[in-house]
């Protein structure tokens, strides 16, 4: 049946508000009183009805050259890139960009049964508002709390957990103590200690990337100061899950006893590792982290993209 024009003049404005205003699919819901559901069907419809067209502008797409090199380079399975129109562009569009395509990215790959694994950033909490449907798995939280409400690695467990209909393993405490004894008991609590034990069950873990020269991270927001410009001072440069490094990729393992967070070790073990991750901002923690060669999948922007291919080869 043909829709009538009133769902005609709604797929069209959801559609405008979605992909040209930016708004998220949850604002929109609530804007209009649909259900996010709802809104998200809407488009849907506007796409395979031809509503809503999108074309990719191949001229500012990476080349098939530039994929694979960045592949051998960094060890990388898989790349997705996100074209933004300006350079200089707002960050929060930004990461609403990168967001979307690690939401595609999931919708695309993941396998019923899988256990997901989420560690906080800023990049990460974009993701829900483009998720739409997920197939019934676990999701482990990676992290303990950092960041403003409605934007922590637990919000984002729950939330995920949520759509993809799995049971959410939350770490209801923060990312950083006070000292290794702190961190230690926290670590004991029950709750704490049965996340922490499911950790060792995830298959796909999605990650975001602090930058500390310039600092843009959650990790070095969470502790003073001066400890902060202790260790940039040691050589730190990025931060995936509480784990640092330095600007070649090696590891610093100096905050591990007071973080609560998955160990490094145990991370890099887990197949898939999915790192959201760009602007201009966090082109060195990002090849940093990438020369650490423990990552499967980049989602990132063209301008980072061809950054980390503008380095010094690898062999």
């Amino acid at each position: 049946m043909e829709p009538g024009p009133n769902r005609l003049v709604e797929m069209a404005h959801v559609a405008r508000e979605h992909f040209i205003n930016d708004v998220p699919m949850v604002e929109l819901a609530a804007r209009t009183g649909m259900s996010r559901f709802r809104v998200a069907r809407l488009i849907a419809e506007a796409r395979d009805l031809g509503v809503l067209r999108i074309s990719v502008g191949a001229p500012q797409a990476l080349s098939r050259d530039d994929v694979a090199e960045l592949r051998r380079r960094y060890g990388l399975r898989d790349v997705r890139c996100v074209t933004m129109p300006d350079a200089d562009a707002d960050p929060r569009a930004l990461r609403a960009a990168l967001g979307r395509a690690a939401a595609e990215y999931l919708e695309t790959q993941v396998q019923a049964g899988e256990v997901l694994g989420f560690a906080s950033g800023r990049t990460l909490a974009a993701i829900p508002e483009h998720l739409r449907a997920l197939p019934q798995c676990d999701v482990v939280q990676l992290t303990g709390l950092a960041g403003p409400p409605g934007e922590t690695a637990g919000d984002l467990v729950r939330t995920v957990s949520a759509i993809s209909g799995g049971e959410p393993a939350s770490l209801y405490v923060p990312l950083v103590a006070s000292d290794a004894e702190a961190a230690a008991m926290l670590c004991r609590q029950p709750g704490v200690a049965e996340t922490l034990a499911r950790m060792g069950e995830v298959t796909r873990a999605v990650l975001a990337v602090g930058s500390w020269s310039p600092i843009v991270s959650q990790l070095a927001d969470s502790i003073s100061d001066d400890d902060a410009g202790g260790l940039i001072a040691s050589g730190v440069r990025a931060d995936v899950a509480a784990s640092l490094f330095d600007g070649s990729g090696g590891r610093v393992s100096a905050l591990d006893t007071r973080t609560i967070a998955i160990p490094f070790d145990q991370l890099r073990a887990i197949p898939e590792i999915v790192v959201v991750a760009g602007g201009a901002e966090k082109h060195a923690a990002l090849r940093a982290v990438l020369l650490a060669g423990f990552v499967t999948t980049l989602i990132t922007d063209r301008a980072s993209a061809l950054s980390l291919l503008s380095g010094p080869r690898t062999t």
